[in-house]
């Protein structure tokens, strides 16, 4: 006997994806002007501008920021689309997801990870310790620990300070640039959250398929997240790498690396696993309960959210790095770049595991097989 339960109609997410589409279609309607009435210092000038499909030389300088402006004003009408509609929403998110896309995203993405693990590496210790009393210990071990790499000289905190500077001015002096390709990024994922829910809105009331059953969900899910994991491990290894003396990025590169590579190299290394080993999260008990070790919170539900909005980002992010990653390699002849970044498959295994995710965890709705 088969039972089924119809998918719910338009849901508060529906409605805030529809808003966030509005929104991103307004801001599209001032960086074109912008790019169009400045062309010399728009964010689309900047010289590590690279896009995936370049235009010919032919093409005048005010198509682009003008079709963009037309964009805007196009996704302002289908924000709120029918379901009917779903093949337009469908068409931003592939030419803002897949061809306007640069590679600066990720690029920007993974340095901010490696910059953020030795802070997270004081400051979660202390927020995982069970108690005032724990915390206060743990707390004066990591800052024993720390002035003691200083006054040993292993980190010189000054050198680490100029850095630290140095990065925040040039963050800022490409702020421009930076603010559109996050614009970009998040527009692909916004339409591209917005064709789902319109696809699954076509389905009202109809049977819900077999594989979105949570049982279902569980099997695929689980061959989907350590198809994830194993896509962390070529990226994190060759970064790794650069410990040994026989450092590696599409070829040896022998004694061409100072120590400051070396180090951001065993920063993005654990960045990349470390994600890796999330992505099994998404399958593994741990991932729906605390695990032991988190002493503050263990054997607690781990809230839905906290995994499936991380995770559903980073899978519209690596998904959209796949063809201008591609595009890049190809251009420089760096072929090594599709397996070190398979985000081709990256992305969408890390989405659907993250799909199955919320279908177990009850924030999709779906219809039961018996």
């Amino acid at each position: 006997m088969t039972t089924t339960t119809p998918l719910p109609r338009p849901t508060r997410l529906s409605r805030l994806t529809a808003i966030a589409a509005f929104l991103w279609s307004l801001l599209a309607l001032p960086i074109g002007l912008w790019q169009l009435l400045d062309p010399e210092h728009g964010p689309y000038a900047h010289d590590l501008y690279d896009p995936t499909i370049p235009l010919p030389a032919a093409v005048p300088d005010w198509t682009a920021p003008a079709a963009l402006i037309a964009a805007g004003i196009g996704g302002l009408l289908i924000a709120r689309a029918r379901p009917s509609l779903w093949p337009l929403t469908a068409l931003y998110a592939a030419v803002f997801g897949l061809l306007l896309t640069t590679i600066t995203p990720i690029s920007f993405a993974g340095y901010l990870a490696a910059f953020l693990i030795p802070i997270a590496a004081v400051v979660v210790p202390v927020l995982l310790a069970r108690g005032t009393i724990a915390r206060m210990v743990t707390a004066a071990a990591i800052a024993a620990v720390v002035v003691g790499l200083g006054v040993t000289g292993v980190v010189d905190y000054a050198a680490v300070g100029a850095f630290a500077a140095d990065l925040g001015g040039t963050i800022a002096a490409m702020s421009g640039y930076l603010f559109a390709q996050v614009w970009t990024v998040a527009g692909a994922a916004i339409w591209t959250a917005l064709t789902l829910q319109l696809l699954l809105r076509r389905r009202d009331g109809e049977p819900v398929p077999a594989w979105l059953a949570p049982e279902n969900a569980a099997k695929w899910g689980r061959v989907a997240a350590w198809t994830a994991f194993a896509c962390a491990l070529p990226y994190g290894l060759v970064r790794m790498s650069w410990l040994t003396p026989w450092p590696y990025m599409g070829g040896p590169l022998g004694d061409e690396l100072d120590l400051t590579t070396r180090v951001w190299g065993l920063l993005l290394g654990f960045a990349a696993l470390g994600g890796g080993v999330l992505c099994l999260g998404l399958s593994q008990r741990w991932g729906e309960r605390w695990p032991f070790w988190m002493f503050a919170v263990k054997g607690r539900p781990v809230p839905p959210m906290i995994a499936i909005v991380p995770g559903a980002i980073m899978a519209a992010v690596f998904t959209f790095m796949a063809v201008p990653m591609a595009a890049t390699g190809i251009r420089q002849g760096a072929y090594d770049i599709v397996w070190s970044f398979p985000f081709w498959l990256w992305g969408p295994a890390l989405g659907a595991a993250t799909l199955a995710y919320a279908i177990r965890r009850g924030k999709v709705g779906t219809g039961v097989v018996r």
